[in-house]
């Protein structure tokens, strides 16, 4: 999934690679969830597109005021299970992943949200993706088993879980030829960037994504390629428990 990421040609490439790769993640999880009886995992697509915005229920402003208008070059990407935006097919669905285009052609620049990066390229942006998907797929199998918000991952494992089923994909996409241990490498060089300094919140300290990542990968004994079941037993030991 070659991107062709070029600064002359951000406005055009960076979308079609989004979508391109969304694509690829709707074909990888929607097989799963098919052997499965669980249905089409597919979320709402939201591109924001160079010098518009999107307005996302999921963040707020002040006190009785309106959601915040989320502008292109917002330095984040997120999965907002509250906005309802059309899935692959055009299909308005409740759930939806929401990439501002401007952020994700500066990272063929080497800035990361914000932060220099000397490694960029197209798994870079892929990942950060495939994290984003991962929160979706999270949210698709609690809307299959109705589970409750105090059975969700919780703490930093609903960032480390993303995290791990993006590696899940990732995987598929090696043993496809999509993508090399160099684009593999990416990762490794992102995590001091993605990770949170000290591990105490969010989404982790460099060295838990880096396990997490690992995990998904080459399963928790390195000896395999990484399945879902994986990330679920490490960081999400909830979905088990009866009741």
């Amino acid at each position: 999934m070659t991107s062709g990421v070029d600064p002359g040609n951000v406005d055009n490439a960076v979308p079609e690679y989004l979508t391109t790769l969304l694509d690829d993640l709707d074909q990888t999880w929607g097989g799963w969830f098919d052997q499965l009886g669980w249905g089409d995992p597919a979320p709402g697509r939201v591109l924001i597109g160079s010098g518009t915005s999107f307005t996302t229920e999921c963040i707020a402003g002040d006190e009785d005021s309106s959601p915040v208008p989320i502008p292109s070059d917002e330095a984040n990407a997120f999965f907002c299970g509250a906005d309802t935006e059309p899935n692959g097919q055009g299909v308005p669905t409740e759930g939806s992943v929401v990439l501002p285009v401007e952020t994700f052609a500066a990272i063929w620049d080497g800035n990361v949200f914000g932060v220099p990066s000397p490694i960029v390229g197209d798994f870079t942006a892929a990942i950060v993706v495939a994290h984003e998907y991962g929160h979706n797929v999270v949210f698709r199998m609690a809307e299959v088993f109705d589970i409750p918000d105090s059975r969700l991952p919780a703490g930093k494992n609903s960032e480390l879980i993303a995290d791990c089923l993006a590696a899940n994909w990732g995987a598929t996409a090696y043993q496809r030829d999509a993508l090399g241990a160099k684009e593999i490498l990416q990762v490794a060089g992102l995590l001091p960037i993605i990770g949170d300094t000290g591990g105490a919140s969010g989404h982790g300290s460099a060295r838990e994504r880096a396990v997490a990542l690992t995990v998904g990968l080459t399963g928790p004994q390195f000896n395999r390629q990484g399945q879902p079941v994986d990330c679920i037993e490490r960081y999400w030991p909830e979905f088990f428990e009866v009741g």
